[in-house]
Order: structure tokens, then sequence, then C-alpha cells
């Protein structure tokens, strides 16, 4: 796999995997001796002790962050034009490119921050993304970690990066900062923190490092965790699947029982808790039949998906079943992003990261590639940013007669793994085979 063309910059998001940027110059000349100037007036566009101290209005930031959720993933969902499975995590994205906004200028900075929070300020969108780093490092009875990294290929930046900037990564978003000069191995060092903070789930996610790459930001989440209440043998049993292309494969299915039930025009669902209380499973079953999961998430908005999680009942039994699965999936979100409005960081002549370093231009993104991995079965999910809640069920009177609500996840649909406080997504798939 191609890691670095001369002059580029890569990054690479990931569930169970990585967030990688890796920065090339766009100096003239094959001199890889050739280091950037150093400005002693360099400085980022705003005030990174600020941050800490923001305050925000959290209801109207979640409102906000489950829009960007839904408007990354059907546009990733559009982007891709396939019926494969699809998982993205929009928090490993969104803190990737918020420490790449944190070195951004003018309308690169503008176009990073509207991209999550439309009509905020660069200070409210930080604050946000290093609560919600904190919220995920602080999950209880879950192993739900967010890791950063950063690697500075001394040979061409040397120490004309803005330390202000470097010390704001390492307090807010606690990354890691290693200054090296790139060599054969320096890849094989950013694989093996890759392959530790993502509990051995991605190996050798780069081959090499082009000899222009000057830096290498990496973002790392790993989620395991149990549901509140595993399935029984008896809520396990085998059945067939079919696929999005109308074929049909054996698989185990998951059986439960539970009282939150949503349903409007487009999707019916339930939700499966985590131990913790704090995330949950929320399965998203369209109710038109003969559809695939894909193009049923190209049309699902943000508006749809409000009105999905206020029409939560608990008046109903909810009878569901869905198949244990696994899926990995991967794409490159460079024009993902740039279709979402932030377009300018990927040409030096809109691009200005002058804020990490150099002058506006001499640093730009070439590439954004998504990686994910996920796995649920009767156990729980392994996913990058999953956790586990505390499932409750509403108790039926004996006198009651109950009314029953059945959402068969035996046909594809989506999923999203929530944070059960906002609802708001960490991860977002779909279902179209097993």
């Amino acid at each position: 796999m191609e890691i670095c063309s001369k002059k580029d910059i890569k990054f690479i998001t990931g569930i169970m995997a990585a967030s990688i940027l890796l920065g090339g110059c766009t100096a003239k000349g094959n001199n890889h001796n050739h280091e950037l100037k150093e400005d002693p007036n360099a400085k980022t566009s705003f005030n990174l002790n600020e941050v800490k101290v923001t305050d925000y209005d959290k209801d109207e930031m979640d409102k906000l962050y489950r829009e960007y959720c839904f408007n990354i993933f059907s546009r990733t969902v559009s982007d891709y034009g396939s019926d494969d499975n699809v998982m993205i995590s929009p928090a490993s994205i969104m803190m990737a490119l918020d420490m790449v906004a944190a070195g951004a200028k003018g309308e690169s900075l503008d176009q990073l921050t509207n991209l999550f929070a439309a009509g905020q300020g660069p200070l409210t969108q930080q604050a946000y993304a290093s609560d919600l780093m904190d919220r995920i490092n602080e999950a209880k009875e879950v192993e739900f970690n967010c890791a950063n990294a950063v690697w500075n290929n001394g040979l061409i930046l040397g120490d004309s990066v803005n330390m202000d900037y470097v010390g704001y990564i390492q307090d807010t978003f606690l990354a890691q900062y290693t200054v090296t000069d790139f060599g054969k191995d320096t890849a094989d060092e950013i694989n093996d923190w890759i392959d530790e903070h993502t509990n051995h789930m991605i190996k050798d996610a780069i081959d090499t490092l082009d000899a222009d790459t000057v830096m290498v930001l990496v973002n790392a989440i790993c989620f395991d965790g149990e549901w509140a209440e595993e399935y029984e043998d008896s809520q396990v049993s085998e059945s067939f699947f079919t696929s999005a292309d109308g074929s049909s494969k054996e698989a185990m299915f998951l059986h439960d029982t539970s009282s939150a039930y949503y349903e409007t025009d487009k999707a019916t669902g339930f939700i499966k808790f985590y131990k913790g209380g704090q995330y949950a499973f929320l399965a998203i079953l369209p109710t038109d039949e003969s559809i695939s999961a894909n193009e049923f998430a190209k049309n699902f908005t943000a508006e749809d998906y409000e009105e999905f999680i206020n029409s939560v009942s608990n008046d109903y039994v909810v009878v569901s079943k869905m198949p244990e699965f696994e899926s990995d999936f991967d794409i490159n979100l460079n024009d993902t992003i740039a279709g979402l409005g932030a377009d300018s960081i990927f040409a030096p002549s809109t691009a200005d990261l002058s804020g990490m370093a150099g002058n506006p231009g001499d640093i730009y993104v070439s590439k954004i590639i998504h990686k994910t991995h996920i796995e649920v079965d009767r156990q729980g999910t392994r996913a990058a940013a999953a956790t586990i809640v505390v499932e409750t069920c509403r108790s039926v009177m004996e006198e009651d007669v109950p009314e029953y609500r059945y959402v068969e996840c035996d046909r594809p649909y989506a999923y999203a793994i929530v944070d059960v406080e906002t609802m708001a997504p960490v991860f977002i798939g779909t279902v179209n085979s097993i």
C-alpha cells in the first residue's frame, strides 16, 4: 500500500484502527534534507489556552454532532457506491480532523469547524471534541479508549513546528509527540503503536513512508464491551439472513425481548444496552423491505434520525432478533469531506495549516482513509468506540395483556452504537450481508 507520495499528506481514520495524518512539503526540488524555515512569529489562529475554559450549550452541540454524524454517514454510503457492509466512526473522524483544525487558519479552519458545528466557533468545537474524548476514556465497565500520537520528521520539519500547537495536542488530546528522522523503521514503529492501541486488531496499517513525509498524526479508538444482559443459549438459534443481493445465508441469530420500541414511516428499531449504562446498540430496520441498508442510509437524514429517536415508546413488549456478524470496512474520505464543505485543506493553493508549521500551502491533506472493524456476538461487541450499557425492560403486570412489536433484522438493516445520554452515535454502520 502506497502511503505518501511526494508533497502530500494522508489521513487514515478508524475504528479499531487509527487516524493517521502524513504530511508533505510543497517545497521545490528533491532535497530530502530540506527543512521548513522556522517562523518565530508562527502562532495558531485562536488562543489554544482558552479551549479548556470555554463553555458551550451542550444540548445544542449534541444536536449539531448528531447532524454531522448522519451527514457524513449518508455521504459516505453514497460515495462508496456498493452494497457491502459499511461502518464509520464519526467520533474518530472528528477528533482527527479537530487536531488538524487546531493548526489551521482562515478558510481551512472555518470549513473544518463548520463541518462539525456550523455556526459555532473553533473554541466551542475544540472544547466539545476534548470533552467527547474524556467521556470515552472515562467510560465505566467497558474497555473504551481513545489515544493519539504524532511523529515529526526531523529531517524536514526539524524544530520548525509551532510548540504551542504541540503542547496543545499533548494536553488536550493527550497526544504522544515524537521527533525522529524518518527512515525504514519508522513505519514499523507507527504500526506497533497502532497495534498496541487497537487491542492488536489492526496490524501493518502502513507499509512505508515517503521521504518527503513531514508529519504523522495518529488517532486510535478501541472498544471491547459486553452486553448488560448476555444472550442465553436458548436465545441463540440458526436461521437465514437475506442479503441485499437477494441471496440467503445461514447465520446465528440473537433473540431478545425488551421494552423500548422505535417506529417512524422509514424504520422500526430496538435498543440493546451494554454494561455500564452509558452506551447501547441501536438497530434501525427499514420499513421498505425491497431496499438495501445502504440505499436506506443514503436518504436517512439527521432530521430522520431525530424523529426516530424521539419516537421511542415503552408501551410494548419488543421481540427482536439480529445476526451475529463481523465486518471490516475502509474508504478514502477525500470526496466525502470535500463534498461536505471542507475542501480547502486538500490543495496547497488553498490549504492553510501554518498554525502547525511553515507557511500557508506548505502542508496540505491528500488522503483521508477511514478503516473500521466490528464484531457482534452473544457476549457483546468489539468495535472501535462502542461501549456497554445496561438493558432495562418495562415490567408487565400479570393482569396486563401485553402488546407486541417485532423487529426482525433478518434482512439488510442499519445500526448505531450510541451514547445513551445524548443518543449521539460513536459508530454507525449497515449490515447488507453476513
